[in-house]
């Protein structure tokens, strides 16, 4: 089956499929240490250990998880038992990889791209009031779309609007009369981490300060989190590091099956 594989046991351990209780505990704790882990986090918070939407697996004797979402493999943490871990991706078959440019080199990924895996740390105070109303999850596709950030519609707002009603995910959006000019996803968050994945601001209305300001109502509402972002290799630098985002690692997507990739619509392939 696809959802379990037991490797052979080696000098680490094997890499086995997340169903005790006792497992779940320490994925979700092992989740909380990197980007990937809040992303497999979010997911377990808002589905579940459902395997119709991810499976997890934990390695013996390290902190590497994995989760296999939508045919692309996560991993967290770092690999090792590589020969276990390669026959283990060989058996399952994803048609991608995400991790840190670690481990996809100790898996032997080639990857297909790479970029700066940004973090900051957010202080620690009250949280602002809950906006009133809800987002028009639409509009913010519609936005997202026209900078070309955006994957299929019904995946994204089925994701989506689940993730806002669990508390796993944000959105924040800014208009002018009718028309909505920029907006920001927050699609991963757990008990210590947010992984900010989209910010788009429409062309006409740029470099007036409309990103910041939704950056920041995104950073108040996480209060003493460790927010990530997946920056793209060469694009928005200047901008994030003047608002205090530091590199803490390279992330690395690797094409393991030429032909199938698909995004989780929040901006990136990610």
């Amino acid at each position: 089956m696809r959802g379990f594989f037991y490797g052979e046991r080696g000098a680490t351990g094997v890499i086995r499929f997340v169903e005790k209780d006792v497992d779940k505990r320490r994925l979700l704790l092992l989740c909380e240490e990197t980007a990937f882990g809040c992303k497999m986090s979010a997911l377990v918070k808002s589905y579940g250990f459902d395997k119709g939407v991810a499976c997890f697996w934990l390695e013996d004797g390290s902190d590497c998880a994995y989760c296999l979402v939508d045919g692309q493999m996560l991993v967290s943490g770092s690999v090792k038992a590589p020969e276990e871990a390669r026959a283990f991706l060989r058996a399952v078959g994803p048609h991608s990889l995400l991790c840190t440019e670690a481990a996809a080199r100790s898996l032997g990924a080639a990857p297909s791209a790479v970029g700066p895996l940004l973090q900051k740390t957010l202080p620690q105070k009250e949280p602002p009031p809950a906006p009133a109303g809800e987002v028009n999850i639409r509009d913010i596709y519609g936005l997202l779309d026209e900078a070309g950030m955006a994957g299929e519609f019904e995946p994204f707002y089925l994701d989506l609007s689940l993730k806002l009603r669990r508390g796993t995910a944000l959105a924040f959006t800014e208009y002018r009369g009718e028309s909505l000019i920029g907006c920001g996803v927050v699609s991963s968050i757990s008990q210590r981490g947010a992984v900010l994945s989209a910010l788009a601001v429409r062309e006409d209305c740029r470099r007036q300060g409309v990103g910041s300001a939704l950056l920041a109502r995104a950073e108040a509402c996480l209060p003493g989190r460790e927010l990530y972002i997946f920056r793209e290799a060469g694009k928005n630098e200047s901008f994030y590091r003047r608002l205090g985002y530091a590199q803490a690692d390279t992330w690395a997507f690797s094409r393991l099956q030429p032909g199938k990739q698909k995004g989780d619509g929040y901006g990136t392939v990610f």
